[in-house]
């Protein structure tokens, strides 16, 4: 991928979050172009990030000089975007599982899911260096829109009365809509300080906030989901190693068993805590190579 380059629009980078991780985690450090020039068209792979609406003329466009285009597609978490551009693509790799679409016989073999990946500023992180469990004093933490009304499943709603009957074991920062209430700083040092960090979904069962707590060495707590379980999602690697509840309901109580191994078997929380590291760690380094070997063979 030694020629690969990123192209996209001002609103689109304005308004990606993890643009950092899509940079280097996937795409191994392609530089970003605003627009595309014709030094650019020089037959080889050109990554296409969109966030809104998929150019098909800006696609064929590419095509006509002899590039491959690979498409990398943002912000479909309801479903909702049209897709049609897909089959102008050598390669599609978005974030949101949709068996739907990755299973598809008309488009699914160009398409690849990637995770959503940790925001800018929140990482990257060296897994060496996070605190160890030992070392942080929250036991769990959620900073976030507790109220969205729009999430899967009313998901957020049916977490806020668990999460306040949590008490202590839960430090909660609501926050006024998504990503707002707080600086990334703040955000940031408050989950590195929690051991584990709830992620109940948004608007779609995959939440940004499970890679940033994947980042920042948390252990992610969660429902069960597609893309946790899929072999074509984060199951790719093998099982999540991260802890996987049967309804928010049984939060109270599982942080209850885990506030006490704290004191009676701390090890055992920080061999999950290392598992969860490790893993994110390996998966970061399998997802890039999946996606250079599929680019190397276009």
């Amino acid at each position: 991928m030694s020629n690969l380059q990123i192209i996209s629009t001002p609103d689109s980078l304005n308004a990606a979050l993890e643009t950092w991780f899509i940079q280097n985690d996937l795409f191994r450090g392609a530089p970003y172009s605003l627009g595309l020039n014709s030094a650019q068209l020089s037959d080889s792979a050109i990554v296409y990030l969109e966030l809104n609406q998929i150019n098909t003329d800006l696609i064929r466009h590419i095509k006509s000089f002899g590039n491959k285009v690979v498409l990398y597609h943002m912000g479909g978490e309801t479903f909702d975007k049209d897709i049609s551009a897909y089959s102008e693509c050598d390669l599609v790799v978005r974030n949101y599982y949709f068996s739907s679409i990755i299973n598809s016989t008309d488009i699914g073999r160009k398409v690849l899911w990637a995770p959503n990946g940790f925001r800018t500023g929140v990482g990257p992180r060296e897994k060496t260096v996070l605190k160890k469990s030992s070392q942080r004093q929250c036991l769990s933490a959620f900073l976030g829109w507790i109220n969205n009304a729009a999430s899967y499943n009313n998901e957020r709603a049916s977490f806020a009365g668990p999460a306040a009957a949590c008490g202590e074991n839960l430090y909660v920062m609501p926050s006024n809509g998504f990503a707002g209430g707080y600086n990334v700083g703040l955000y940031s040092a408050i989950m590195e300080d929690s051991i584990f960090s709830p992620c109940p979904s948004g608007n779609n069962p995959e939440t940004i906030r499970l890679y940033d707590a994947l980042e920042l060495g948390c252990i992610p707590i969660s429902l069960s989901h597609e893309f946790l379980l899929s072999n074509d999602a984060l199951a790719s690697i093998g099982p999540v190693p991260f802890p996987i509840l049967g309804s928010w309901a049984e939060l109270p109580q599982f942080l209850e068993v885990m506030k006490a191994k704290t004191l009676s078997n701390p090890t055992e929380i920080m061999e999950l805590q290392q598992r969860c590291i490790n893993w994110w760690s390996d998966y970061k380094i399998a997802i890039q190579k999946k996606i250079s070997d599929r680019i190397e063979a276009l």
